[in-house]
C-alpha cells in the first residue's frame, strides 16, 4: 500500500501509525527519502538522521495512542539549541558550536516522542528577511526555484511547504514566520510574545522575539502550541496564559466576532488579488463575522521599518557581544585578545549582519542613542497604543502578509545594491503585531503566476485562541490548493 504522507495533517498521520497502517520506522524513512528529493532548496543546516532513527525505535504502542505528536517528524530552526547537536545559527563562526543544553521546546517536543529530523537553515543569527544570508548559501523556494522563501525562517518554512515535514519551529523578530509562510503557500503563526518559551533560542531582539510553528494546516498549529505554550522558569520572558486546550477550543465559529480590515482602496494591487481578497472578507460576514473597514495612521504605518530595524539592529549588537571567538566558536588566530576577536568577527559574519551590527552600535552610542533608540521606543510605544485602540473594539485585525508573489532571488539581489528613493509601507505591516506582542497567523489565500499569497489575522496580546478560530474558518472556506503536497516526487 503506498502512502502519501507529505498530504496528511498530523491528526491523519496519527490515526495510521495508532491503527498500524503505518509505522514509526516507516513515517521516519519516507521522511528522508522525501527530503533527499528536495535537497536541491537547501534548506537543511544538519541532518539528524542516525538519531531520530535511534528515537524511532524506542517508541512504544502506548506512547502513540496517548499522544498525537508520537513519532511524528518535525525540524526545528537552527538558531535553537539541540543538545549535542550542531547549531550553527547558519553562522561561520558557530560553525562548529554544540551546545551542551537543550532548549525549552526541543525538549518538550522530543518528551512528546516527536521525531527531530534535521536543523534548518536561516538568514545568519536571524537577520535578514529573504533566506539568502545562511553561510551554508539561499534557500530556494520549492514553489518556484528562482524565488526567495523569505526568511528568516527560511528552511523551515520550505521543508513544510514541500511535505517533507507536517510542521516546523522557527522564530519570527519581525515577520520571520509569516512572510515566509505566505511566500510559500503555508500557514504560518506567532503567538503572543513569551507564550512560548525562548530558553536556549538564540537572542536577536529580546522585545520582539517569539518562537512560533509552520504547518500546513491550522488545526496542526494548535495541537503543537498545546505541548509547547508552557510558563518556562528559565526564561525571564515567559507568561502564563488564560487560555488552554488550544485543539479542543478549536472552532469554526466566528457568529459575533467584531473584524476590522485595513483599508486598502488606494492600493493599485493585482485583480486576482483583489479579487481573492474581497471573497475571504465576505466569506467572514456569511459566517455571521462583523467586518468593518477601518483607517491606520499612516505616518505610524511609515515609521514601521526604520522603528523595527533601530530597536532590533541594536538589540543584536548588545545580545551578540559574546559572539567573539574567545569562549566558544570559531576562533581566528591573532597577537592577543582584541585581534582575535577583531578577526573571528571579521571571518565569521557576512555582510548583512555586520552592516545591521554597524547601525545598532551608532543608535547605541553617546551622541545618537537619545534622537535614535530612546525615540524608536517611543514611537514603537504609540504604535501599540493606537492597536490598542483598535483591540478595544475588535476581535481581530486583518492585512495581507504579501500583495505582491516572492520575487526573484537575483532581483533581490540588484536591489540591495542600490537604495530606494521609495519604499512600500504596506510590506512591512507584519512588523505590527512584534511591536505589540499580539498573536499573528498567516494563511494561504492564492496564487498569482504560480506564486502563492498570504493573508493574516492578528489580535490582542492573549487572544489566540480566537485568531487560530478565524484562521480554521477561513482557510476551510479558501480550500487553498498546495500543488507540492499533490505531488508525491516519484
Amino acid at each position: 500500500m503506498k502512502i502519501n504522507y507529505h498530504q496528511l495533517s498530523i491528526r491523519q498521520l496519527h490515526e495510521l501509525l495508532k491503527t498500524k497502517i503505518l509505522t514509526p520506522d516507516q513515517l521516519t524513512k519516507l521522511v528522508y527519502k522525501r527530503l533527499e528529493q528536495f535537497k536541491k532548496l537547501n534548506a537543511v543546516v544538519t541532518s539528524l538522521e542516525q538519531n531520530a532513527i535511534k528515537q524511532t525505535k524506542l517508541i512504544t504502542e502506548q506512547e502513540i495512542n496517548d499522544n498525537l505528536l508520537a513519532a511524528i517528524p518535525f525540524v526545528i530552526k537552527d538558531n535553537i539549541a539541540t543538545i549535542n547537536f550542531l547549531t550553527t545559527g547558519s553562522s561561520k563562526i558557530l560553525a562548529n558550536f554544540i551546545p551542551n543544553y537543550d532548549s525549552t521546546v526541543n525538549m518538550l517536543l522530543t518528551n512528546n516522542k516527536a521525531i527531530n529530523i534535521a536543523k534548518t537553515a536561516l538568514d545568519e543569527l536571524g537577520m535578514g528577511g529573504d533566506g539568502l544570508y545562511a553561510a551554508t548559501g539561499h534557500v530556494l523556494n520549492p514553489w518556484n526555484l528562482k524565488h526567495i522563501t523569505g526568511g528568516s525562517s527560511s528552511g523551515s518554512a520550505a521543508l513544510v511547504a514541500a511535505g517533507i515535514v507536517p510542521f516546523a519551529l522557527g522564530t519570527d523578530t519581525g515577520d520571520s514566520i509569516r512572510k515566509p509562510a505566505a511566500y510559500c503557500g503555508i500557514v504560518g503563526f506567532k503567538p503572543t510574545y513569551g507564550l512560548i518559551s525562548r530558553n536556549g533560542v538564540f537572542p536577536y531582539a529580546p522585545s520582539l522575539d517569539t518562537v512560533g510553528i509552520f504547518t500546513n494546516h491550522v488545526e496542526d498549529i494548535a495541537i503543537v502550541l498545546d505541548s509547547i505554550a508552557l510558563f518556562d522558569e528559565q526564561d525571564f520572558t515567559s507568561v502564563q496564559s488564560k487560555e488552554k486546550n488550544y485543539t479542543k477550543n478549536l472552532n469554526q465559529n466566528i457568529e459575533g466576532k467584531n473584524i476590522a480590515i485595513l483599508n486598502y482602496n488606494d492600493y493599485q494591487w493585482n485583480d486576482i488579488v483583489k479579487s481573492s481578497f474581497d471573497e475571504a472578507i465576505k466569506h467572514l460576514t456569511d459566517g455571521g463575522a462583523k467586518v468593518q473597514q477601518i483607517e491606520f495612521n499612516k505616518e505610524l504605518l511609515q515609521s514601521l521599518l526604520p522603528v523595527y530595524m533601530i530597536i532590533s539592529f541594536a538589540e543584536a549588537t548588545s545580545c551578540h557581544a559574546n559572539l567573539t571567538g574567545i569562549n566558544f566558536g570559531v576562533r581566528k588566530n591573532g597577537k592577543n585578545y582584541q585581534e582575535i576577536m577583531t578577526n573571528s568577527r571579521t571571518f565569521g559574519f557576512g555582510d548583512m549582519v555586520k552592516r545591521r551590527y554597524i547601525i545598532g552600535a551608532y543608535a547605541l552610542s553617546e551622541n545618537h542613542q537619545e534622537e535614535l533608540f530612546n525615540k524608536a521606543k517611543k514611537v514603537r510605544r504609540l504604535i501599540v497604543e493606537h492597536l490598542n485602540t483598535i483591540f478595544k473594539k475588535y476581535d481581530a485585525f486583518i492585512i495581507m502578509s504579501n500583495i505582491n508573489p516572492a520575487p526573484k532571488i537575483k532581483d533581490v539581489l540588484e536591489q540591495k545594491k542600490v537604495i530606494k528613493s521609495e519604499h512600500d509601507y504596506l510590506e512591512d505591516l507584519l512588523l505590527l503585531s512584534n511591536l505589540n506582542g499580539g498573536p499573528s497567523i498567516n494563511i494561504p489565500l492564492t496564487t498569482v503566476n504560480g506564486l502563492s499569497i498570504g493573508f493574516n489575522i492578528n489580535g490582542a496580546p492573549f487572544n489566540d485562541q480566537v485568531i487560530l478560530n478565524i484562521a480554521s474558518f477561513l482557510s476551510k472556506k479558501i480550500n487553498f490548493n498546495n500543488k507540492l503536497l499533490g505531488d508525491d516526487h516519484e
